[in-house]
């Protein structure tokens, strides 16, 4: 199988413009990194599931 090397080019084109559209949104603080850790509002625990196990029982 061979690639074809018009489209290698494209790939690495459309790669390296979303990583540079990415670095300036950082670098502008008009994106922000995840937070991985969430706390629940009520009992101040961690969150790991799609809602507070304490506060949903």
């Amino acid at each position: 199988m061979h690639l074809d090397p018009h489209v290698a080019i494209a790939a690495v084109s459309t790669l390296g413009a979303a990583w540079l559209m990415i670095k300036a949104g950082l670098s502008k603080n008009a994106l922000e990194h995840r937070q991985r850790r969430r706390v629940c509002p009520s009992c101040g625990r961690e969150i790991r599931a799609r809602v507070c196990t304490t506060c949903a029982s």
